[in-house]
């Protein structure tokens, strides 16, 4: 009652101009904002005054609850120490500086809880009563994955932060660089897929090692984690456990390599091994239904239309001399006696290759692969507003294109390919890298696609839908999408198919390549990436 009489009293213009710089800072901020476990703010606010008029005015309801439930907001700052979100002493108006002073020395002083998100255009109530009263209009509005809500995705990350906490104190730093030298340099199968958290875990000793005091030091590791993908912030139940485990137990590189290489087995990693339960099986299709999703995982075979991004296109051929009445009348060959003498092959790397001879080819043939090789197939999604399901495929910019390749790779028949040379029809990047994005855990490679190239074993009738190709919402389905997987054919089978053969980034290769340009062919043998 006393509050709603108070509200009778005018808002000045020092009270005005506050809020807008409250606004102002919290819309400023870049970073990760967080809960605090500050206690009697409200408290604070009024007993920095001393004028008993201004603090009765200032008791409200409205804003009693706005500083109650935002004003212990906080970053954190390079050297651990919490920062309010909301107020700043530097620019206040004279009026409230103790107040904000008395807030913003409770902040420093708190310790973070979690995460702040919310799903709230506006934090507080900007008028009530006919009054103005403390309120953001925020810019930081929680989306989420259509899963789980603001609350539930920020306990989640609070959790990855103790998961986080805890190996960080059972992997040393010296541990964590030794696991990250050896993903660096390429000694171990499939190094790419745990690279980044490697460098996550030596990034996060080395933040811890840079502040001082055990709360600041949680302050950053808070704050890494709060940037740092879903994947990265369980490494006691990651594929890096294994490596990091027997790094720190003294084991040989040989052991270590082995034991890596059996858990990173393409056909393993991130594959279920087991069918779904029941209900696992239930539980996907409720978190589908609620995703809109239902179609997402119907999948067909690429064609030429679906390739967004490519590094290289067969010339076209030239137009006729005339376009008039003699235009069907072939003009007599430009003499080329050399035409067809082809020097050996010139050895060099597939990124030299790119660079000084891609740009002006005409026309492009592989030759034939002695042995088994790399073939691939191109897939994407049958419906083109399916929502999207793969790491790479966004509603702002909509690339469904994904690939699969066999274990220990495939013949050339088994891709309909016959002969010794067959023509590349367009050169390019793997998919997840369109556009410019950088999904660095599945690697770097190049696709040649071939005239005529199709899977004539049809991927075993299988879906090609695998788990660590994923957006994180899925992962939880892993089985069940696995098992509809295997259980669902590709669509689209058919001549229009786009594949060819996958130059991988790290691999060594043995593959030439016959080139015209300009009327002169040439054969290039790439051994290599770079």
């Amino acid at each position: 009652m006393i509050a709603d009489k108070l509200h009778a009293f005018p808002i000045d213009n020092a009270y005005n101009a506050l809020v807008e710089r409250i606004n102002n800072r919290f819309s400023a901020l870049t970073g990760p904002i967080f809960e605090t476990n500050t206690t009697g703010l409200f408290e604070a606010y009024l007993n920095a005054c001393d004028d008993p008029a201004q603090r009765q005015k200032r008791t409200c309801s409205c804003c009693r609850n706005f500083i109650e439930r935002f004003g212990g907001l906080a970053t954190v700052g390079d050297d651990g120490q919490l920062v309010s979100a909301l107020w700043d002493i530097d620019d206040v108006p004279e009026a409230y500086r103790e107040a904000i002073n008395a807030l913003q020395r409770e902040v420093r002083r708190a310790s973070i809880t979690m995460p702040f998100l919310s799903s709230d255009a506006v934090l507080g109530k900007p008028e009530k009563g006919g009054w103005h009263h403390f309120a953001i209009k925020s810019g930081k509005v929680f989306v989420g994955n259509g899963l789980d809500n603001a609350f539930q995705a920020a306990s989640a990350r609070r959790e990855a932060f103790d998961s986080v906490r805890r190996a960080l104190g059972e992997y040393s730093s010296s541990t964590c660089a030794t696991a990250l030298r050896l993903l660096k340099d390429d000694s171990l199968a499939n190094s790419e897929a745990a690279l980044g958290q490697a460098q996550f875990l030596v990034d996060l000793h080395t933040a811890r090692d840079a502040v001082s005091g055990q709360q600041n030091k949680d302050n950053v590791v808070y704050r890494m984690v709060a940037m740092a993908p879903t994947g990265f912030c369980h490494p006691r139940s990651s594929m890096i456990a294994t490596l990091l485990d027997d790094i720190a137990g003294g084991k040989s590189f040989e052991q270590a390599a082995a034991s890596w290489a059996a858990k990173m087995h393409p056909l393993k990693y991130q594959r279920p091994q087991a069918a779904p339960t029941a209900g696992a099986i239930k539980a996907a299709e409720a978190a589908f239904e609620k995703l809109g999703a239902g179609t997402a995982l119907q999948r067909r075979y690429a064609t030429m239309a679906d390739i967004l991004e490519t590094v290289w296109l067969p010339r076209e051929q030239e137009k006729p001399v005339s376009q008039g009445l003699f235009a069907s009348i072939i003009p007599k060959a430009a003499s080329t006696p050399a035409a067809n003498m082809i020097a050996p092959a010139t050895v060099m790397t597939l990124d030299k290759f790119r660079r000084t001879v891609l740009p002006t080819a005409d026309k492009i043939a592989m030759a034939a692969p002695a042995g088994p090789s790399t073939f691939v197939a191109l897939t994407s999604a049958v419906h083109a507003d399916a929502r999207p399901i793969l790491q790479w495929d966004n509603e702002e910019k909509r690339n469904p294109v994904a690939w699969y390749i066999y274990h220990g790779g495939s013949s050339a028949s088994d891709f309909n390919l016959s002969g010794s040379y067959y023509e590349v029809t367009a050169v390019t990047p793997q998919p997840h890298t369109w556009f410019g994005q950088v999904h660095p855990q599945h690697g770097e490679g190049l696709v040649l696609l071939l005239k005529n190239a199709r899977d004539l074993r049809k991927c075993g009738g299988h879906s090609a839908i695998f788990p660590v190709c994923l957006k994180g919402e899925f992962h939880g389905f892993r089985s069940t999408i696995e098992a509809y997987s295997k259980a669902n054919p590709l669509a689209g089978f058919g001549e229009d198919n786009v594949a060819g053969l996958l130059l991988s980034k790290g691999e060594q290769y043995q593959i030439t390549l016959r080139v015209t340009s300009g009327g002169q062919t040439s054969d290039y043998r790439i051994d290599r990436w770079d």
